[in-house]
């Protein structure tokens, strides 16, 4: 018999999430940028939503933020293990991340894994923004 299968259909990040008692997920503020004023800087706390295809059966699940040097950021990346019921097709994750430390400027990947296998990701972009009493400074 082969593994459960998992297909992503979507990965977001947000300020809040939760999955209501029907299953369904209400995501707020939902983003694909942080500006800090200064390096590192560790932004308190998001939300990572991820909707999949799933067949019946349990699925082992990583996140991880990478660099856009392909560092990870994460130490000890969250691990998520669900069991996927008979006569369901879909499956979401409500992840909730907090104090993620940011130490590079550019294109970050917020990757899902099932094992070694890649799921999907999606980009979070780290902009350098200035104050307005540094931009009266320059």
């Amino acid at each position: 018999m082969s593994p459960a299968q998992l297909l992503l259909r979507t990965i977001l990040l947000c300020d809040y999430a939760l999955t209501g008692q029907d299953g369904k997920i209400s995501a707020v503020g939902i983003f694909g940028q942080i500006n800090v004023s200064r390096l590192p800087a560790v932004h308190p706390r998001l939300f990572i939503v991820a909707i999949m295809d799933a067949d019946p059966g349990p699925h082992d699940l990583t996140l991880q933020v990478l660099s856009p040097k392909g560092g990870r950021l994460l130490e000890t990346p969250p691990q998520l293990h669900m069991e996927v019921p008979q006569g369901t097709t879909i499956a979401n994750i409500v992840a909730d991340l907090n104090g993620l430390e940011l130490r590079d400027l550019g294109r970050h990947e917020v990757e899902l894994r099932e094992g070694s296998r890649l799921l999907g990701s999606t980009p979070l972009h780290v902009n350098l923004i200035f104050q307005a009493s540094e931009a009266a400074r320059a």
